[in-house]
């Protein structure tokens, strides 16, 4: 059964929407955190709504899809996080690194978003699913190909959908420790996403990540210098003392 709840309803709920649609979502929600995934039941998801079970099921579809959009909109939270740590790194892919980083230690202790990401042969081409990986890096990526760090030759769809196919694989992985994250990334993951060519699109991306921390370093060196010369002792007469 396919669900009525088109993609704009998840993607900008909000606290003060009470639409029926809004109110499913919220009461699924709170049902999960209250109870458990395992225990979700569409009849208390409608009781805790204040609609009939019929009403629920017409607007939702079947249980399993109430579940994925209870995963869709808490990873609307989880993006705004991300989107500051992307705003906080200096390369391209430093900032797709430290989205996958995040993703996987964050992703698999939410038991809704788990529970999608378990399903994730099924929902890694959903068109939800890639929106929110578009909104999310996909102006990082496109930086990355206008300043040739990232290859051209395949569609911004396919690099996006890629990314998050990776993502899940990591998220389910047994040892998901930061360092294995990043070792997955560096060592397969960036070199399918990099450019082509005799100087790949990491080695330019770790130029000019060296180039901003130069750079940064030598503002903080101007910055010490001020405040020390600032400082001087100033020498007092006798008669001051």
């Amino acid at each position: 059964m396919s669900t009525a709840l088109d993609f704009e309803t998840i993607r900008f709920i909000g606290t003060d929407d009470d639409s029926v649609k809004a109110r499913l979502i919220r009461a699924a929600d709170a049902e999960i955190a209250e109870y458990g995934v395992d225990a979700l039941q569409m009849e208390a998801v409608a009781k805790r709504a204040g609609v009939s079970r019929a009403t629920a099921f017409r607007q939702m579809g079947c249980l399993s899809e109430v579940l994925a959009q209870v995963a869709l909109m808490r990873v609307q939270t989880h993006i705004t996080r991300m989107l500051m740590l992307i705003d906080s790194k200096p390369t391209v892919f430093s900032k797709l690194e430290a989205v996958v980083v995040y993703a996987t230690r964050e992703f698999p202790v939410d038991p809704a978003i788990a529970a999608l990401i378990a399903r994730h042969s099924a929902f890694v081409n959903d068109r939800r699913v890639h929106q929110h990986a578009i909104d999310l890096v996909g102006t990082v990526l496109r930086e990355g190909q206008c300043r040739g760090e990232v290859r051209t030759d395949l569609d911004l769809d396919d690099l996006v959908d890629f990314l998050v196919e990776q993502t899940y694989l990591a998220a389910e992985a047994i040892d998901r420790s930061e360092k294995t994250v990043r070792k997955r990334f560096r060592h397969f993951i960036t070199p399918a996403l990099e450019a082509r060519g005799c100087c790949g699109g990491e080695h330019l991306s770790r130029v000019t990540e060296v180039e901003h921390a130069v750079a940064a370093a030598q503002d903080a060196l101007q910055n010490l210098t001020q405040k020390l010369s600032a400082a001087q002792p100033v020498e007092l007469t006798l008669e001051e003392l």
